[in-house]
């Protein structure tokens, strides 16, 4: 069967009227009780046809015409093929719309005359929906049948693009008589039949070929090339539209000649027909949600894109025991669905956003176009049918969804290159942001420093209640905002890298005795319990760090509970030591969850019952990435929450690990070889700040012949792409060194290799020595003693 366009899972225009429109004709189409209009034709005897002269081999002749045939007749119930001849009908005929759902099986008479000097003819029939088709002929010598199968050359068919054909044999100078008989379960496209030369075909089966294939390998193209930019990019748009893309290629291959060629299929709409179909108009809602960006906090775009897939799931589900007329109706009403979900969305991004969002539904606009075709050819006003003509549609499609995924393809593009302008702003803003902090951290700290010395000068001079009142509120105030100053600049050094952990045995013991004390009377002023539970464990961490982790977590795990008690213990994990504070104040929502090391982030805990900037696990977050120590949270709400960070314990620590870090010993050598000066001199003071050892090479290749081994190889992109190295060359060196190069986001890069901004940010720059640390304490475990 060839009815592609009625369950076509297509795509959408952007005016809302066509579309209704459109789609509501889909649907009459569906229900209609025929297939499609069947106007009322000439009243015209089956003898009175006049015969099909053939007078050249360079054309095609159409055997479905009123004017040479009978039309489409119902063959008789019980009667073979073999007896047709001598039943040539009298009454009117059925013209050239057979209804397979009255009957199955129809027969069309029609006469020929070879007058040219050629024998060897080819008959075909478009559409791989009919159960073989078969064609009897009959001349003054007697009479053959040749049956259209799908087993290809070795049944005498050959199966070309758009259907199916066989070789007859109409010897120069004689007069025919040919009855195609046609059988089918369900509702088919107008059958297009016609008698050609054997040359003839050749050269017209081969256009046809040519223009499929190239088509198919376009597309498949297009879908290679999206799978790539998502391996490369991690859109998880890329990969929707790719794989919606390659669901309805298999559509299109479905009902052409594919099947019939690779597994002889006789294109029975099964089960898997049906999955086909609703799993393709998810992939495409799959690829408009994440275009899109739409996430649990898009409102009713959210809900409504998840009642439409819910919807689908339920149609392919019911598909399953439903018959396939009821099957073709929900399938267009699916269909119908998320059409305007998508198309609704889109255009509402488009008001809100505009710029690549009128590109995303331009690539809908080319479907919603072969979907109003369709519409038109069948429903739409036409004259009589007097001949059935060769239809290219199942070539045409595909096309069609070439200049689909060509335009999704442009947005995608754009998509991307306004996420890369987007973390280009956010990063140019984060250095500012560093700078000024930097800039002005000594003009802030002066006036708090003056504030304090000035609250003591006061006390004595404080007199009566209110007085005193008044002041300890000052001296509350001047306390957070000292917090929170200290708080931002903690956050600031992390962020730009200028604070290096110094590893060193910590003893837990000593640590929760300071913090006891500490915390004692605050969590007192709340009526709480804190407690501390004893441990006399050693671990290996940086002291200061360390209790700057745990003092965040046991300020907020007070701070939140209100009533009850918060406990800080310690127990062995394997190789580490896991550290839990514990409290039973509000908990923490599952949506929070996902944002509560975030900087500046709130929970939904009222904020006016709580004092603080909401700086304070940003900074554990970041100083447990810089210490290597794991941090997690679990919590309920209103029952507590549980925080957790797991710390080396001191007796699985290497011996190289106890001793003192040394700059020269124990921090990386980094080798960097770049042609900007500024940049290198730039790199050289941050990394000899940090204490490393910095050699500079004019080449890469000088670098890689050094006597002097580097553990961090670092270069600009124009010298790594000078350099006489091969792929293989280039990542071995990758193995033997930590390399990285700074070039923008989407240069390619040999395997192994690291890709840094061309801002080279401190962050990135510490992250790229504690992989060149790790990898050598993991060499260090590894080494023999």
């Amino acid at each position: 069967m060839n009815r592609q366009a009625l369950c076509l899972p297509g795509y959408l225009s952007k005016f809302y009227p066509a579309l209704i429109g459109s789609l509501v004709v889909v649907l009459l189409m569906v229900f209609s009780p025929t297939q499609a209009k069947s106007p009322a034709f000439p009243v015209q005897v089956a003898n009175g046809f006049s015969p099909i002269e053939l007078t050249r081999t360079d054309t095609r002749y159409g055997l479905a015409s009123l004017n040479h045939s009978s039309g489409f007749i119902p063959a008789p119930e019980g009667v073979a093929l073999d007896n047709a001849p001598d039943l040539v009908p009298q009454e009117p005929t059925f013209g050239l719309d057979p209804d397979f759902r009255l009957h199955h099986r129809y027969w069309l008479y029609t006469r020929i005359e070879n007058s040219t000097e050629n024998s060897n003819w080819v008959l075909h029939i478009s559409n791989f929906g009919f159960l073989q088709p078969r064609v009897l002929i009959r001349d003054g010598s007697g009479q053959t049948i040749k049956t259209f199968s799908n087993s290809g050359y070795e049944s005498g068919t050959d199966i070309n693009t758009i259907g199916r054909a066989v070789k007859v044999r109409l010897p120069a100078g004689k007069s025919y008589l040919m009855v195609v008989e046609l059988k089918a379960h369900h509702a088919a496209w107008h059958p297009y039949i016609a008698l050609m030369s054997d040359r003839h075909y050749q050269t017209w089966k081969t256009q046809q070929d040519f223009a499929y294939k190239l088509a198919v390998g376009m597309i498949l193209g297009l879908i290679l090339l999206g799978l790539t930019c998502w391996l490369l990019t991690r859109e998880k748009a890329f990969f929707w539209a790719s794989f919606s893309a390659v669901l309805q290629l298999a559509y299109y291959l479905e009902h052409s000649s594919i099947p019939a060629i690779l597994w002889q299929s006789t294109y029975e709409k099964t089960a898997l027909f049906w999955l086909l179909i609703y799993s393709t108009m998810l992939s495409q809602l799959a690829f408009a949600g994440s275009f899109l960006k739409l996430n649990r906090n898009s409102g009713k775009w959210y809900y409504a894109f998840s009642g439409a897939a819910l919807t689908t799931l339920l149609l392919c589900v019911a598909s399953l025991v439903l018959p396939f007329q009821v099957n073709m109706g929900l399938a267009a009403l699916s269909y119908l669905i998320v059409a305007l979900v998508i198309l609704g969305s889109g255009v509402a991004k488009v008001r809100t956003e505009g710029s690549y969002y009128i590109i995303y539904l331009l690539g809908w606009f080319p479907m919603v176009l072969s979907i109003l075709q369709v519409a038109w050819v069948t429903q739409g006003p036409r004259e009589t049918l007097g001949e059935v003509t060769v239809s290219y549609k199942m070539i045409h499609v595909l096309y069609i969804q070439i200049v689909h995924m060509f335009l999704h393809t442009i947005a995608l593009i754009l998509l991307i290159r306004a996420l890369r302008e987007e973390k280009l702003r956010a990063e140019y803003i984060s250095q500012a942001k560093s700078r000024f902090i930097a800039q002005s951290s000594h003009d802030l700290s002066q006036p708090l420093n003056s504030m304090s010395i000035f609250l003591e000068y006061l006390r004595p001079h404080i007199h009566g209640l209110d007085g005193t009142k008044i002041f300890d509120r000052l001296k509350n105030t001047h306390r957070q905002m000292s917090e929170s100053f200290k708080s931002i600049m903690d956050l600031s050094k992390l962020e730009s890298g200028t604070i290096r952990p110094e590893l060193k045995p910590v003893n837990l013991s000593d640590l929760f005795f300071r913090l006891q004390h500490e915390y004692r009377m605050l969590a007192a002023e709340k009526n709480i319990e804190l407690s501390f539970q004893p441990c006399s464990l050693k671990v290996f961490s940086d002291p200061v760090l360390l209790e700057r982790i745990l003092r965040n977590l046991i300020s907020n795990a007070v701070k939140y509970t209100d009533s009850g008690k918060v406990i800080v213990g310690c127990r062995r994990g394997g190789e580490n030591v896991v550290i839990q504070v514990l409290d039973t104040g509000c908990g923490i929502d599952k949506e929070t969850q996902n944002h509560i090391f975030d900087i500046y982030y709130r929970s939904a805990r009222d904020p006016k019952q709580t004092d603080g900037s909401g700086i304070g696990l940003s900074i554990v977050k970041h100083i447990s990435e810089l210490l290597h120590h794991p941090v997690n949270m679990t919590s309920v709400p209103g029952k507590g929450s549980i925080f957790t960070i797991s710390v080396p314990r001191l007796g699985e620590v290497s011996p190289s690990q106890h001793e003192t870090v040394k700059p020269a010993e124990n921090m990386p050598v980094v080798a960097l070889v770049f042609q900007d000066n500024e940049l290198r001199d730039s790199l050289i003071e941050r990394l000899e700040r940090w204490h490393c050892s910095v050699l500079t090479f004019s080449s890469v290749e000088a670098a890689r012949q050094s006597s002097t081994p580097a553990s961090v190889l670092l270069c600009e992109y124009p010298s790594l792409r000078s350099a006489s190295l091969s792929s293989e060359a280039a990542g071995m060196l990758a193995q033997q060194t930590v390399a990285a190069c700074v070039c923008d986001p989407d240069t390619p890069l040999p395997d192994n290799w690291i890709a840094l901004s061309t801002a080279v940010l401190p962050s990135q720059l510490r992250a790229l020595l504690n992989v060149a640390l790790r990898r050598r304490r993991s060499q260090l475990s590894l080494t023999p003693a």
